[in-house]
């Protein structure tokens, strides 16, 4: 019976042994890492050396042969100075589908942003729409459903990335993702596992119109698709509306009930108005976003995203815009619970420990003048 931990532990200790400290680094990827391998999967391991040449590929190769299941050996090997260089799309992939065994991944990966991440999934989804496509025009159908379920098996990166970037959960295995991710999706996953004699028209017709779909929702998930601003005067209803609006969909549930009146009674009462700058984004011309910071003291009062478009960059583009108005100043907030990580990602850091008043549990949190990081 094959045992990955003690074929792990050989090929390590091989690899150490043949190249000594310029071993960097050993990780698991693949059907192994999600834990869905069976007598058939490849053994993908990723190696890192402090250089790379042909040679090195000789002896690595030699190496997994006397480690044994040489048939099943996969992975990927490359040389410090190619990876520092690597695509920095294929990054985001990278440092969640691996696990590390012999040092750190993520010394050895080149910078990356969120952009990258939607740039791999458009470039992804490209790819497969044009391969479908291009397929079913030029090749005989019985070719076309021959070829269809493994077309569809790669599909499930695509998703894993795509569900990513919506929910900022990335999910590793198969199974997980199913329940994950919405109806539209999981039919796609379930396409691999399609019986001999499938309909092909009506399983092309599922990936086709998702795959246009999904055109649409990376669309959204670029913030340079949306305008940010500082309201005029005559837009302040409509923002204090669309406040309360996510307040009460997505946000009331995490307080008591003293907490939402609280909240209704701020958004009402104009001495607590007085003084407050509005900064909106738009999608066209509806607003979607809004931040409300307190002028003379520099603190923000309230921040909303829209539900549909949370998680696209929105927020950290609103709060870049706030402080282009506010330079070398401190900025502070409180935040409730769910919206710290957001707030540390932005470079706040809180001033005291967690508080409850009216209802409303946050914490304090403040932007030292120098601005923080980016988000």
């Amino acid at each position: 019976m094959f045992d990955i931990d003690a074929y792990l532990n050989d090929l390590i200790s091989s690899c150490l042994a043949s190249f000594g400290d310029r071993l960097l680094y050993v990780g698991l990827q693949g059907s192994w890492l999600r834990g869905e391998a069976d007598e058939n999967s490849d053994i993908d391991v990723m190696v890192i050396l402090d250089r790379f040449s042909v040679e090195d590929m000789d002896r690595y190769r030699e190496i997994l042969k006397k480690t044994g299941f040489y048939e099943k050996s996969c992975g990927f090997i490359c040389g410090r100075e190619e990876m520092n260089h690597w695509n920095p799309l294929e990054v985001c992939q990278l440092r969640h589908t691996t696990k590390d065994l012999h040092g750190v991944l993520t010394d050895h990966l080149p910078p990356a942003a969120r952009e990258d991440e939607i740039n791999y999934v458009k470039l992804s989804l490209g790819n497969l729409y044009h391969e479908i496509c291009h397929r079913y025009i030029h090749a005989d159908r019985d070719k076309n459903a021959a070829k269809f379920r493994s077309t569809c098996k790669g599909a499930f990166f695509l998703i894993q990335n795509l569900h990513y970037l919506e929910s900022g959960r990335f999910v590793l295995t198969k199974s997980e993702l199913r329940e994950a991710v919405p109806a539209k999706d999981r039919r796609v996953l379930e396409l691999e596992k399609l019986p001999d004699g499938f309909d092909f028209e009506q399983a092309f017709s599922v990936l086709f119109e998702w795959c246009q779909s999904a055109f649409d929702r990376i669309d959204k998930l670029s913030p340079e698709k949306y305008q940010i601003r500082q309201l005029r005067q005559d837009e302040t209803d409509t923002a204090l509306a669309l406040a309360w609006r996510v307040f009460t969909e997505y946000e009331s549930p995490d307080y008591a009930p003293e907490g939402t009146e609280e909240f209704k009674k701020c958004l009402n009462d104009d001495d607590y108005l007085a003084g407050i700058r509005y900064y909106g984004a738009f999608d066209q011309d509806a607003l979607i976003g809004v931040l409300g910071i307190r002028e003379d003291r520099a603190h923000v009062c309230f921040f909303f995203v829209d539900g549909e478009y949370q998680r696209l960059g929105i927020g950290t583009k609103l709060f870049r815009r706030m402080r282009e108005d506010f330079p070398g100043r401190k900025i502070t907030l409180n935040s409730a619970p769910y919206g710290l990580p957001f707030y540390k990602a932005l470079g706040f850091r809180a001033t005291d420990s967690e508080q409850t008043v009216n209802g409303i549990r946050f914490t304090p949190m403040e932007l030292a003048e120098d601005g923080g990081q980016d988000g």
